[in-house]
């Protein structure tokens, strides 16, 4: 055990990267790859709250699009004997395979959060909603379906979903494309602190880079030390920031995994969103690499 911890001290403190510049002295050794690490864990959890939504919206709209609900008007007299004529048309409908009449007391848990529990609710004229559901590949003539129901209950209405669920995808959507903003917005950021410490660097060691090139160093050579401590910052601090970030997402699917609700979102990830959220070190990696290869040779040029 005290091997490995010694192995992993010496791959922390990069005791294997020996530059003839050194840049293991400098403050930016010592916080960029913790800068670099909360990039990280950052990134991966805006983008698995995208992803996270994006499989929101395909279950709900599998479980809804397959669907449709019949809204009867409450009824007095005959009620019951109406809805189980409409029940029957409903099941007899081409492409249906499942209707079924919802229970009053589900519909009293439905109403329930806008109006709380109270007596009220045992007299409130409640609907008859029968939910339907049909196989993929059918097509409901629902125009025909509700002049035949209008026929039994002239006020009855049929919701296929599909305008609540236009809406609803139009802004999970939405929201998306914000969280994908932002994670590009924090890879940018971590390329500028890349940048920021390169040139903080090459001001520290000036004296250093201008006697290499005075002994025949040329700048892509200086450039590569510099470039190679970073990349290898930013590799040990992107795999704490990724972590992390792991051990936040299973946190939440841990707490979250007992809610079944189709709208509400999966953090179970797919195996590609794993393969990409697990990239993010070599990512950021390279990032760093070209960040800081080309901030150095363009102040080198500049140097005299």
């Amino acid at each position: 055990m005290r091997v490995v911890l010694h192995h992993i001290r010496r791959a922390w403190a990069l005791e294997g990267f020996r530059p003839d510049v050194p840049l293991s002295r400098d403050e930016a050794s010592r916080f960029l790859p913790w800068i670099i690490a909360l990039m990280v864990y950052l990134t991966a959890l805006t983008l698995a709250g995208s992803f996270s939504l994006h499989r929101t919206v395909t279950a709900g709209h599998n479980a809804q699009i397959r669907s449709f609900s019949v809204n009867l008007p409450h009824m007095a007299a005959g009620s019951e004997e109406t809805a189980r004529k409409v029940l029957t048309l409903t099941q007899n409908t081409q492409g249906v395979t499942e209707a079924t009449i919802i229970n009053t007391g589900r519909i009293k848990e439905m109403v329930e959060p806008w109006l709380g529990k109270s007596e009220a609710l045992n007299t409130l004229p409640l609907p008859v909603i029968i939910e339907a559901k049909f196989s993929p590949d059918a097509e409901i003539d629902f125009a025909l379906l509700k002049s035949r129901i209008a026929l039994l209950v002239p006020d009855a209405d049929i919701d296929d979903h599909k305008q609540w669920l236009t809406q609803f995808s139009g802004f999970i959507h939405m929201v998306q494309w914000v969280l994908t903003v932002i994670a590009l917005f924090i890879i940018a950021t971590t390329a500028t602190t890349v940048v920021f410490a390169c040139k903080t660097s090459l001001k520290i060691h000036r004296n250093t880079v201008n006697l290499l090139h005075r002994l025949g160093a040329v700048d892509g050579y200086i450039a590569s030390q510099f470039q190679q401590h970073a990349a290898l910052l930013a590799l040990k601090g992107a795999f704490v920031g990724s972590g992390f970030a792991a051990g936040t997402m299973l946190a939440i699917h841990l707490m979250a995994r007992h809610i079944d609700s189709p709208l509400f979102p999966s953090f179970a990830l797919l195996p590609s969103h794993w393969v990409i959220l697990l990239t993010l070190p070599l990512i950021m990696s390279l990032l760093a690499l070209f960040s800081a290869r080309i901030s150095v040779l363009a102040t080198l040029r500049k140097m005299p």
